[in-house]
């Protein structure tokens, strides 16, 4: 049997970086419900200190600007507590699984949690799910 070439390893880690000064995506979630409030928990990648930057919205199932429109945010602790990373806000901009909304983050403090919770605090009055991208700076040090 031929060699069938050199040996890989997966890692944990959604990036190959040598610095932590770069921008990476530091959680995630798909087809996040929005018909029915609370949280969904994101665990946070690899990194034990951070600051967020951006947390995009995206892939809407449905129309978001019809009748009761869901509001969401991302927080620090499970039932919108601890840091307002994101407020809750209408998502009623996402008309469409095309259309990325990117929120206004609240908070750029250093964060050491190891899961954000994305709360939604006024859920649709239909069936529709997002998902859900937190990016930002792993502020742990890299030798």
């Amino acid at each position: 049997m031929a060699n069938p070439g050199p040996a890989t390893t997966v890692a944990n880690h959604p990036q190959v970086l040598g610095s932590n000064q770069a921008l990476r995506l530091l959680a995630s979630a798909q087809s996040v419900s929005l018909a029915v409030t609370g949280d969904t928990v994101l665990p946070v990648l690899n990194t034990s200190s951070y600051s967020v930057s951006n947390v995009i919205v995206t892939n809407a199932s449905a129309n978001l600007s019809t009748a009761t429109v869901p509001l969401a945010g991302v927080f620090s602790a499970p039932g919108a507590s601890g840091t307002a990373i994101v407020a809750n806000a209408s998502l009623s901009a996402l008309t469409s699984a095309s259309v990325v909304s990117q929120r206004t983050v609240a908070s750029t403090a250093a964060q050491t949690g190891q899961n954000v919770y994305f709360n939604v605090g006024t859920a649709a009055s239909y069936p529709a799910t997002v998902d859900v991208f937190v990016y930002g700076y792993d502020l742990t040090f890299q030798p």
